[in-house]
């Protein structure tokens, strides 16, 4: 896969994440992100897998806006494993955002995300 459809790719499955609806589905959240995952949220709280899933179930509104993402990165940091980052908007908050993305029997699966406040 080249640099260019690797990052649309995972643009993709990011942006999937950001679907309130993808958010709400424990089923779809949890094809997304890895057994092995693991977050550190804006607030610089550590989440696992179950934390997260559970939280975004939670919070998830159907009907509500997806979150908005912009200015993503790529940079491959080997044949299975990758960076993204980018940034979002929402709810009067900015972020930026990285992502470790890791190939697992075919399927890109999201391992580690961080959150960190943006000054604006």
């Amino acid at each position: 896969m080249s640099e260019n459809d690797l990052a649309a790719h995972l643009r993709q499955l990011e942006q999937r994440l950001h679907d309130p609806q993808v958010r709400g589905s424990v089923f779809l959240t949890s094809e997304l992100l890895d057994a092995d995952f693991t977050e550190i949220g804006s607030s610089g709280q550590a989440y696992g897998r179950a934390d997260t899933i559970a939280a975004l179930a939670a919070e998830a509104k159907p009907a509500g806006p997806s979150v908005r993402s912009e200015n993503y990165q790529l940079k491959r940091l080997s044949e299975t494993v990758a960076l993204l980052t980018c940034e979002t908007a929402g709810e009067g908050r900015h972020v930026l955002r990285s992502s470790i993305w890791r190939r697992t029997n075919g399927h890109w699966r999201m391992v580690f995300h961080q959150g960190t406040l943006k000054k604006v």
